[in-house]
């Protein structure tokens, strides 16, 4: 219970920095202050918000590409990719490179709009505001190409979750090693490790403790 009671406490902690961060970036930018890092923040209630949860943008393409697109292109530029999960017409990837790190949830809208949010986090906890619209653009231009590897190809590297313990089920996610997971529940040489909404996938046990550690 302390524990946890002190994990609240620091999260709302955490929150009163970033919304005393833009706040403070806001009244830069309005009176002609600001420069550098701060002279980049938004200054609208509206873009405020999507600043404190992420940037957050619509792509007219189906969920599957748009997933590939953004894991080709945080290789392409350095990342290396540590997670990827896609079900419930949902995905998530997250990748890191030298302190920096990007994560993007993504939803299917309709069939060919996917709606994107993505957050750009350096080590000392600011913000890459100008790097999610960079990457933005790095996807719609892949996008445009219409070359993507496919997802075998893409996720070569990568150690497989499976929605049912059998690897005949379907692949919902993918580790990259040295990743980080949760373990809900073992069986057998099956795992059940926790992914995103609370939802499960299974990995192959002998895989954790070497190429993926356990714990958060």
């Amino acid at each position: 219970m302390t524990l946890e009671i002190s994990l609240n406490i620091s999260t709302i902690f955490c929150r009163k920095i970033k919304i005393l961060i833009v706040i403070t970036s806001v009244f830069g930018v309005l009176f002609g202050t600001g420069c550098g890092f701060f002279a980049t923040v938004p200054f609208t209630l509206s873009e405020m918000k999507t600043y404190l949860v992420g940037e957050e943008e619509s792509l007219s393409y189906p969920l599957d590409l748009v997933l590939q697109a953004t894991v080709f292109d945080l290789d392409r530029m350095g990342f290396d990719i540590q997670r990827v999960e896609r079900f419930n017409q949902k995905g998530l990837v997250y990748a890191a490179w030298q302190g920096t790190s990007v994560s993007l949830s993504m939803e299917s809208i309709t069939p060919t709009l996917t709606k994107v949010i993505c957050t750009f986090k350096r080590s000392d906890t600011m913000r890459e505001y100008s790097s999610e619209k960079e990457l933005y653009n790095n996807i719609r231009d892949t996008l445009k190409l219409k070359q993507l590897p496919n997802r075998k190809t893409l996720f070569k590297k990568m150690i497989t979750v499976h929605l049912s313990n059998d690897n005949n089920s379907p692949v919902i996610a993918y580790l990259g090693r040295g990743s980080k997971t949760e373990i809900v529940s073992r069986s057998g040489e099956w795992a059940e490790i926790a992914l995103m909404d609370n939802c499960t996938g299974y990995i192959a046990f002998r895989y954790l403790g070497r190429g993926v550690p356990i714990g958060e």
